[in-house]
């Protein structure tokens, strides 16, 4: 059994998204069959299609920035490619994935909570690549408009919690919490049009 509520809350969310997938999926379906049935394309089944696939993206996303992870859980590279291409489908934003280092999964679920606190960095719209550094990674947000909440990544930085958080911004205190738990350590760096987060595992 699970001896700590944070373990909890991660099998709650992962629950959450392996029990909503399925529904979404035959959503999915009947959208597709009633589409069939119709004579010419209908924008409103059209408009419910795309909300569909963006829920099941995002629920395929979340199911591993915030479910529960072992030490020795891998993740094949395919299937990392395969939840940000389709990811970059629904979002405003393109991911590149241009690491070739061995990553277990829960080195997966923490670059995908700094993913998701980039995203909040570039509200327009950018590109996030994650690349290989010599001790871990590093990942990059670009984009022509860059905005930042200094407090958030001054505390994701420094391994503490920012005073102010809610909902929309849980990803950097998840990020802060796993990244001390790693003992890893997380290094910004800001230019004109860039952000770079350094992730030494």
């Amino acid at each position: 059994m699970p001896k700590d509520l944070p373990e909890l809350h991660m099998m709650v969310a992962a629950r959450i998204c392996h029990d909503l997938v399925s529904p979404m999926g035959a959503i999915s379906n009947g959208l597709e069959l009633l589409g069939m049935a119709q004579d010419g394309t209908v924008p409103e089944l059209e408009l419910m299609a795309q909300s569909i696939q963006s829920a099941t993206t995002r629920l395929r996303f979340f199911r591993i920035a915030f479910g529960p992870v072992s030490a020795d859980q891998k993740m094949a590279r395919a299937e990392i490619l395969s939840v940000l291409q389709a990811l970059e489908q629904v979002n405003r934003h393109s991911y590149t994935w241009q690491s070739t280092r061995d990553l277990s999964r829960r080195d997966i679920k923490l670059v995908f909570l700094l993913i998701m606190c980039l995203e909040t960095a570039l509200p327009w719209g950018g590109e996030i690549r994650v690349m290989d550094s010599p001790d871990g990674v590093e990942l990059l947000g670009l984009s022509e408009r860059i905005r930042i909440d200094d407090e958030l990544w001054t505390a994701l930085a420094a391994g503490t919690e920012a005073d102010t958080m809610s909902s929309a911004r849980v990803q950097f205190a998840l990020a802060g919490c796993e990244t001390s738990a790693r003992n890893a350590r997380i290094a910004l760096a800001e230019s004109p049009g860039a952000l770079r987060v350094a992730l030494r595992l």
